[in-house]
């Protein structure tokens, strides 16, 4: 199957994302001298921007392959909530965005200082980890079971900011499994056991290793570290993200695919896009060397932006063409 049928197939797949939702901002600047008050970097701003992040990525990833997203996520009372709802509104015509406020803790924020266009010079972080309250947990659950018979794929994006915790995604995948709907997770390690029954998790080659117990993953050991793992977490599939190495996979079958070569500029949301093509992949009911491939070509596609990105219409129809 050719990535023209594919990204065809992936037209109108109905995904519900849930999980930790971020704004994404960037100040963008020049690098002018050395400051005199101590020995850092002096960036001379000339611009800003704020773009939604981590699972609303995920889902505007979605919508921008042909996908309907429907995306649940926590954000605290506060002015980058409101920032994220007033950013998500417009995600798609046919999409649903249910977003719970939680007055005791912050949206989940991160600023990147960016120095001569693309050089990132400094990141902080503002964010709560603990996870979500019995309350809040409810809340999600009540509209999780709401949201869930409109989709025919589930994607769990999970930074362990707080919004999934073990509970909810035991109790989310039972009830997908009940429903005949697939589990796509993108998790970290501390919460990996809690995925048993996902049709798929992703790690990249850190993650992975940590999981084990092992160095970060070498590219020839990859296909051996999934099926250990997919064996291990008892999942249906497992994939392992090697950068600018490709992707290597377990499932029924093993894959090993290469990472197409490109002018890297930024891997920030790079995962997000992979997780968001095999999903609707998985929705679509297909899965092996060719959704991998056009994984790594989408994926490639928004490396070459600056920032947090998703494929533009050029980008997939460059895609198709090739």
């Amino acid at each position: 199957m050719t990535a023209g049928e594919l990204l065809q197939l992936f037209k109108g797949r109905r995904a519900l994302v849930v999980g930790d939702l971020m704004l994404d901002e960037y100040i963008f600047g020049r690098a002018t001298r050395i400051s005199q008050e101590a020995p850092v970097m002096v960036v001379k701003q000339t611009s800003t921007r704020a773009v939604p992040g981590g699972a609303a990525n995920v889902a505007a990833n979605i919508v921008a392959m042909g996908g309907k997203a429907s995306l649940l996520g926590v954000v605290g009372d506060d002015i980058p909530g409101k920032m994220l709802h007033s950013a998500l509104s417009g995600l798609s015509d046919q999409s649903v965005t249910r977003l719970i406020i939680d007055p005791s803790r912050p949206t989940t924020r991160k600023l990147r200082v960016l120095a001569n266009h693309s050089h990132q010079v400094l990141r902080i972080d503002h964010e709560e980890e603990r996870g979500v309250g019995p309350l809040i947990e409810e809340e999600i659950m009540q509209a999780f079971s709401t949201m869930l018979p409109s989709a025919q794929v589930v994607l769990i994006s999970d930074y362990q900011k707080g919004c999934v915790t073990p509970r909810l995604i035991q109790e989310m995948i039972v009830h997908c499994r009940q429903s005949g709907i697939p589990v796509v997770a993108n998790p970290k390690p501390r919460s990996l056991p809690s995925y048993r029954g996902a049709a798929l998790v992703s790690l990249n080659r850190f993650e992975a290793g940590d999981a084990l117990g092992v160095a970060a993953v070498a590219d020839e050991d990859a296909v051996a570290v999934a099926e250990r793992l997919r064996d291990k977490l008892e999942v249906e599939r497992v994939l392992v993200t090697l950068g600018g190495s490709g992707l290597a996979a377990a499932g029924a079958n093993t894959y090993r695919v290469p990472a197409i070569k490109v002018d890297l500029y930024d891997e920030a949301g790079a995962g997000d896009t992979v997780i968001a093509t095999l999903a609707l992949g998985i929705a679509a009911g297909a899965f092996g060397n060719e959704l991998l491939e056009l994984a790594t070509r989408t994926a490639g596609a928004v490396v070459q932006k600056v920032g947090v990105a998703v494929p533009s219409e050029a980008d997939l129809d460059q895609i198709k063409g090739n």
